[in-house]
């Protein structure tokens, strides 16, 4: 079928469209070509176009487009560049289409309008300044527009909050089209806030919303070493890939709780959770490849029937070590069959933000009398669980008092979460701009705390907790990084998780958040997964470094960057740049806190150095009037050690 445009597309095609600038010195990547002259940013560009043609070529059945911007009269060619109009030559699959209109907005819905016309089912729009984009994504993008009964768009998000992608189909168009005109010329292009603006406007004119994989943009020439990474001429984080280490299930969505900072609370429960089989599958994967030890999150675990049938598994077939969270009650006769079933491999980890009023205010009612029952059923058989805290605003005022109630109650550890702001957190609030005239913002923001707030409730909280035997083993977490060359954390190169339906992330925090698919294990086997996957793949290029506020940093070894899902996700709440290299929002506590153990241990003497096991119940306080001796590893800085918890989640 041929068109005014010239088109040729068989009926009810799917095409893939590569929006393009023509191959003209002093015309592409201008703003680049300020930092690196135009030669070396026109060889660039040359780079990212070829390998995402490339890419594009390797479709099958899909009808290829190149859509270019007319030439600049000014532009020169320098010697031995190729042309503009030679851009396909040897490329006999694609055709050409001309882009229209002043801005980009304007370009991209004329493209669309022009393929539809030509009888497209579904079109895809693709950028040209991006590492050749991972093939799997762009499969997956077609497959959301194929879904049945579906009228949406679907984008493939960028770190910086705009999309490398972004498509629809043809009744999604017919029903739609000049709403998604409207949408494409009033989109705030090359800002934090296209992405965010795309989903709200889409969901006011009723249209669906749908994303593939995150993948990233070139923009400066600080992106530059992140392309050598993803292309294997410099080395990535975690590799060679020798073994897994820990994996997260996060066997579902299912709570019984509403706690108002749960990360998870937006991901939608479906029936169609992995079975019994399917999660022993998973797991017997996840020990081929070397794990050996497990976290079940969720929602609550112990809402599977099948819960306990799972420990059993793993510490019976795989004698491998497993922890579980929980915030329920375990009666005894559940807390008689853990016991029986963790066979002295089963670790509990209870989630507890505060004396009675404080908890049951975040948690619900009757949170904390259900979590300290199930504290005394679980000791009862032997079993001591770990109390976690999220460090959340209406936690810190309680936090002393609580730590004299867990030791009371017999437990000698507690570890300290910093708040994630997705889900709960960041559902009522708004952009940095929308600050309140008291200096907080709306809504469930307002349960980050300042660094300054977070600095002193822990200092007060590590006061009181040595002077009764309850380590809080973030501390000596970080004193075993010391002296270490830590880079980000172990996600996605020796830790995985497995979200409730077979999606496989690199980390827990992001299941249920499509931006962070690494593949479906009811689509592949896990070792494909982990050895090619394009999201790993590129979580693996990043580096703490990449951040300028790192890269100056005298203690960024120490602290490797902490949580890049912390620094996305609070970025993201604030319509900022988010991503790898997104700012870590709680460097004002963990800064100050690893300054003053870098100095205690340069001044220490060598034979006052601490032999406390990771169950110790005495944690010599030092720093910060009670940072815990080296007594135990966090996720960050474990290694081949044993270790207790991690530091991020």
């Amino acid at each position: 079928m041929t068109n005014a445009t010239g088109l040729r597309l068989e009926p009810g095609a799917h095409a893939i469209i590569v929006m393009a600038r023509p191959l003209v010195l002093g015309a592409v990547k201008t703003r680049l070509a300020e930092e690196i002259g135009d030669e070396a940013a026109l060889a660039l560009y040359t780079r990212l176009l070829h390998g995402t043609l490339q890419q594009a070529e390797r479709l099958r059945g899909v009808t290829l487009v190149l859509a270019q911007a007319e030439a600049s009269d000014a532009g020169t060619l320098p010697a031995g560049t190729t042309p503009p109009a030679d851009l396909l030559t040897g490329r006999h699959r694609w055709q050409q289409l001309g882009q229209c209109g002043e801005s980009l907005g304007e370009r991209l819905a004329r493209v669309f309008a022009d393929v539809f016309a030509a009888g497209a089912a579904s079109v895809v729009v693709v950028d040209s300044d991006s590492p050749a984009i991972p093939l799997e994504y762009l499969e997956r993008a077609f497959v959301e527009l194929d879904a049945a009964g579906q009228r949406r768009l679907v984008v493939g998000p960028t770190a910086d909050g705009g999309y490398y992608l972004i498509g629809t189909d043809c009744s999604t168009w017919e029903r739609h089209g000049s709403d998604i005109r409207e949408l494409l010329i009033s989109s705030p292009m090359s800002t934090p806030t296209l992405l965010a603006y795309t989903r709200r406007a889409a969901a006011a004119r009723g249209i669906g919303f749908a994303q593939v994989p995150l993948w990233v943009d070139v923009d400066g020439s600080k992106d530059i070493a992140l392309i050598e990474r993803l292309d294997g001429a410099a080395p990535r984080r975690g590799e060679p890939l020798d073994s897994l280490r820990e994996i997260y299930l996060h066997l579902t969505h299912r709570c019984g709780r509403a706690c108002r900072h749960c990360y998870d609370r937006d991901a939608p429960w479906r029936p169609d959770e992995l079975g019994t089989e399917e999660w022993r599958a998973a797991i017997d994967q996840c020990v081929a490849l070397g794990a050996s030890s497990f976290v079940f999150i969720g929602g609550d675990p112990l809402l599977r029937d099948d819960f306990i049938e799972l420990v059993d598994h793993i510490t019976g077939r795989h004698e491998a070590k497993v922890r579980f969270f929980f915030n329920s009650l375990i009666d005894e006769t559940a807390a008689t069959r853990l016991a029986r079933a963790g066979r002295g491999l089963l670790r509990p980890l209870v989630s507890i933000d505060g004396p009675r009023e404080i908890n049951d205010e975040l948690r619900g009612d009757g949170c904390y009398d259900d979590v300290m029952a199930s504290i005394a059923n679980l000791r009862a058989v032997g079993l001591e669980p770990v109390a976690n805290t999220v460090l959340v605003r209406p936690a810190l005022a309680g936090l002393t008092q609580l730590a004299r109630e867990l030791r009371g109650a017999g437990l000698s550890r507690l570890h300290l979460i910093l708040p994630h702001q997705a889900g709960g957190v960041a559902a009522a609030g708004g952009p940095q701009d929308a600050v309140g005239a008291d200096g907080r913002f709306p809504g469930s923001l307002d349960l980050v705390p300042s660094g300054d707030e977070l600095l002193t409730a822990v200092r007060d909280l590590l006061c009181v907790a040595d002077g009764m035997g309850l380590l809080v083993d973030n501390l000596p977490s970080w004193r075993r990084r010391l002296g270490a060359r830590n880079d980000l954390c172990t996600a996605g190169c020796k830790d995985l998780a497995i979200d409730p339906y077979g999606n496989v992330h690199a980390c827990v925090i992001t299941a249920g958040d499509p931006a962070f698919v690494a593949g479906s294990l009811r689509e592949r086997p896990l070792e494909e997964i982990w050895r090619t996957s394009g999201s790993l793949r590129l979580l693996r290029a990043a580096r703490a470094r990449d951040r300028a506020e790192c890269l100056v940093c005298p203690i960024v070894d120490a602290c490797g960057g902490e949580c890049w899902v912390q620094a996305h996700y609070a970025a993201r709440a604030h319509d900022r740049p988010a991503g790898y290299t997104a700012p870590f929002p709680y460097c004002d506590l963990v800064r100050p806190l690893l300054e003053e153990l870098a100095a205690e241990t340069e001044h220490a003497e060598p034979e006052r150095a601490c032999d406390a096991s990771p169950d110790s119940t005495a944690a010599p306080a030092r720093v910060a009037c009670g940072a815990a001796c080296d007594a135990g590893g966090g996720q960050s800085s474990a290694g081949e050690a044993d270790y207790a918890l991690f530091d991020c989640i």
